[in-house]
């Protein structure tokens, strides 16, 4: 197994999230993905005011749902599957019709600080 990680950006109620974080370790095993962290936080829309889940969202339905959120998820661990399918595996473990983009890479990623908020003091 190589190491791999998975970056994304999910539009979910926290509700969602929380019953999520839960299962998806055991989802994401059956589907040949080990995972060793799952790091989600809630993403600082004034810093990024223009983001393309939110834009989708509201063309399609309109306002956004109160109780949605956008969230950056990073998942660490270790997969023999080749990347789109373990993007394709992270993505089959959300409620329907979430709204979602990201992608997997070789290697870890570290969840660090939104860079597009850095410079804000």
């Amino acid at each position: 197994m190589k190491a791999i990680s998975t970056d994304m950006q999910v539009l979910m109620s926290p509700r969602d999230w929380q019953h999520l974080a839960q299962v998806m370790p055991e989802i994401l095993k059956k589907a040949g993905y080990q995972v060793e962290q799952i790091h989600a936080e809630e993403v600082d829309l004034t810093c990024e005011p223009d983001n393309m889940l939110i834009t989708q969202y509201q063309q399609q339905h309109g306002q956004l749902a109160p109780s949605l959120r956008l969230h950056r998820l990073v998942i660490n661990g270790a997969s023999d599957l080749d990347l789109r399918a373990a993007t394709r595996a992270v993505a089959e473990s959300f409620p329907p019709d979430t709204y979602w983009y990201g992608t997997s890479n070789h290697g870890h990623t570290e969840p660090g600080v939104n860079a597009a908020c850095a410079w804000q003091g």
